[in-house]
């Protein structure tokens, strides 16, 4: 086999996951298409299998199919070959915490300022009831955001 990796490996034992993704691979220094080597393919399989508890599937990948799991853009298709990975659609309650992340983010940086104002205003003994009321507004309008994600 003509090397067509950047490496000098030919062949890889791979573990994937129920999805598909890899999760662990090590080398194999020798043909696993020879007769004579089937002994040594078995054993390191299933040292890969003692390696990667999280696989439930483990087999000998060539160099170049590595590549491509290892880039993270391919998984094992169900005929064994790399397939191009499709993210799965996030889910409503991921979205719902995205969104809520989003708006957290956007008023942080003020609810940080109020708070840096109020303790100087205190420190210096101003009054800080502008403050406290402009805080409170800032949160419940936080609230109704999220309470609208």
């Amino acid at each position: 086999m003509i090397n067509s990796s950047a490496t000098n490996v030919d062949y890889y034992v791979s573990g994937f996951n129920s999805t598909g993704k890899r999760v662990g691979s090590i080398i194999c220094d020798f043909d696993p298409n020879k007769e004579k080597n089937a002994d040594k393919v078995s054993a390191l399989i299933d040292k890969a299998k003692e390696l990667f508890t999280d696989a439930e599937v483990v087999e000998v990948i060539s160099a170049a199919d590595y590549a491509r799991y290892l880039s993270g853009e391919y998984v094992r298709g169900a005929e064994g070959k790399p397939v191009a990975y499709i993210a799965p659609e996030p889910t409503s309650a991921e979205k719902k915490a995205s969104a809520i992340a989003t708006i957290k983010a956007k008023y942080q940086p003020t609810l940080e300022n109020l708070i840096e104002a109020r303790v100087k205003a205190a420190m210096l003994g101003a009054d800080t009831s502008k403050i406290d009321s402009q805080y409170k507004t800032t949160l419940a309008n936080m609230a109704a955001e999220i309470k609208n994600a």
